[in-house]
């Protein structure tokens, strides 16, 4: 049997997270990504590194379950094997700007692939990583998304999903004040993952791996 590094290796990898760097868009109320060169070569230093400063959700990242849930699992608890497992990619690009996603683009999804399983990653690609842009045009990608909506999540929770993705800012729509897809998820001690991309070029089954 060929060893998993060696599969993992010959694999096409696609990373998914955006690059960190100062200007890049955060949620307006949370931490700005700030990068400090403590030591350089021009600045006469025998190595070079460099001071990060940001917040816990700046960039693509991981909601643990603390982030809405008070007595829910902080980052550190959660068994980074949740974030390992067989992804599937579902398109809804074609939802309205700040509208709702759910269970017919799931069922639509299911009809064309088969079925989504226990433990599956399910990613949602709105296509608002091509919005992603730093400061000062980082308006577009801030505001209107899509988001999944209460029916489609319990659908997916049903199915055993572990975790859940999107490129967007947030899994829950633009606009919401009450979080139901967070609320939900993270209360049953399953993950979401934010801000994610290049999701164009996944197929829609993958082998996903994130590694905090």
């Amino acid at each position: 049997m060929t060893a998993l590094w060696k599969q993992l290796r010959a694999s096409e990898v696609v990373e998914l997270n955006h690059l960190y760097q100062p200007r890049m868009p955060v949620w307006p109320t949370h931490p700005k990504f700030l990068l400090g060169e403590n030591e350089s070569y021009a600045g006469g230093d025998s190595n070079y590194n460099c001071q990060l400063v940001m917040g816990d959700h700046c960039s693509t990242h991981v909601d643990s379950p603390s982030h809405f849930i008070a007595t829910g699992k902080t980052i550190e608890q959660v068994d980074v094997r949740l974030l390992i497992g067989r992804g599937v990619l579902i398109d809804v690009r074609d939802v309205a700007p700040g509208a709702t996603f759910g269970t017919a683009e799931i069922e639509r999804w299911e009809s064309q692939h088969g079925a989504i399983g226990p433990d599956d990653i399910a990613i949602f690609h709105t296509g608002w990583d091509a919005k992603w842009a730093r400061r000062p045009e980082q308006d577009p990608f801030l505001s209107d998304w899509p988001g999944l909506s209460a029916e489609g999540t319990e659908m997916l929770i049903d199915r055993g999903v572990s975790v859940l993705g999107t490129d967007a800012l947030s899994i829950d729509a633009f606009g919401s004040d009450t979080y139901p897809v967070h609320q939900r998820v993270l209360g049953s001690d399953r993950l979401i993952i934010e801000n994610l991309t290049n999701l164009a070029r996944l197929p829609p089954y993958f082998t996903f791996i994130a590694l905090l």
